[in-house]
């Protein structure tokens, strides 16, 4: 049975993280968004690298000594003159040592409920931000991350809103965590909203019985969506099968999709409902932000 009603999400509390490269330069301009967006509040931070070992003094190098706090204060003064980053009140951190344990102990300490980051997307399943840091945030934060891959058109964060949600799943209960976002984000922009299931075909099947399991799964997708949804928008559903990656990705473009949410399983490497190969190749190639909201059970 469908639900009655949304559950509206807000976005409190946003960490912009930043390693002064061109994407994230371009994800700090839909940290902005969000944060005007949701009237949150926002946390640039950057981690530098832990200090390196020298074998002259023998005693720990200054903070001010170590040359790669120096030029990481740099370049965050820098940004501080980026009129968007300017005019919106935030709060600025220096932090050194291991990127996401740092990372995490502001998301604690703050109470952030959305973190944002720029994707590389380079290597075969795609090199993140300060190397696997983006890959442990995926994994382990307790809140919605928004990445932002290099192939992201750059006019979507001149809308006032979204106009475009797509919700893909797979079904399980990691997965269906994303949900809540994604009607809650559509409703509140008046987006257009579509949920997506992709069957992973691998022999040929009878064709009245592929006609079934079609219109199963659209029966189902249909019951997410809350009973009073054609208020504030024209859901739509579907359902094909291929490889989940390319045809979320495939959907997104045809559609003029300007947001992804998918849900994912935190833990190891063997443990995703939906498996990182997936989020990684939808996070590295889309041409839209993708929110990825991480299951705990």
């Amino acid at each position: 049975m469908a639900p009655a009603s949304i559950t509206r999400v807000a976005f409190q509390h946003i960490l912009f993280a930043t390693d002064f490269s061109e994407v994230s330069q371009r994800a700090m301009l839909h940290a902005l968004a969000m944060a005007k967006r949701y009237d949150s509040k926002l946390t640039v931070l950057h981690v530098a690298p832990p200090e390196t070992s020298v074998p002259i003094p023998m005693e720990p190098v200054p903070l001010e000594a170590d040359w790669q706090v120096q030029h990481a204060r740099e370049s965050l003064q820098k940004m501080e003159e980026f009129e968007p980053l300017r005019m919106f009140p935030h709060k600025t951190v220096l932090k050194q040592g291991g990127p996401w344990a740092e990372m995490a102990g502001l998301v604690g300490d703050c109470g952030v409920d959305l973190i944002v980051l720029g994707t590389h997307g380079r290597g075969a399943v795609g090199t993140l931000l300060l190397g696997s840091v983006a890959e442990e945030v995926l994994r382990n934060a307790p809140c919605a991350v928004l990445t932002v891959g290099p192939d992201v058109v750059q006019s979507i964060v001149d809308h006032q809103r979204l106009s475009h949600v797509l919700f893909a799943t797979d079904f399980s209960d990691a997965s269906m965590s994303a949900l809540p976002y994604a009607l809650s984000m559509a409703e509140e922009n008046n987006a257009e909203l579509t949920l997506l299931h992709v069957l992973e075909q691998l022999e040929p099947l009878p064709m009245q019985y592929t006609k079934e399991l079609l219109a199963d799964y659209r029966h189902r997708l249909w019951n997410t969506v809350p009973d009073d949804a054609n208020l504030w928008c024209r859901p739509q559903v579907c359902v094909c099968s291929g490889a989940p990656a390319d045809e979320i990705l495939r959907l997104s473009h045809d559609r003029k999709v300007d947001l992804i949410v998918m849900g994912a399983h935190g833990g190891g490497a063997g443990t995703s409902h939906i498996p990182w190969t997936i989020v990684h190749s939808v996070v590295r190639k889309a041409r839209c932000p993708v929110l990825t909201v991480r299951s705990v059970s």
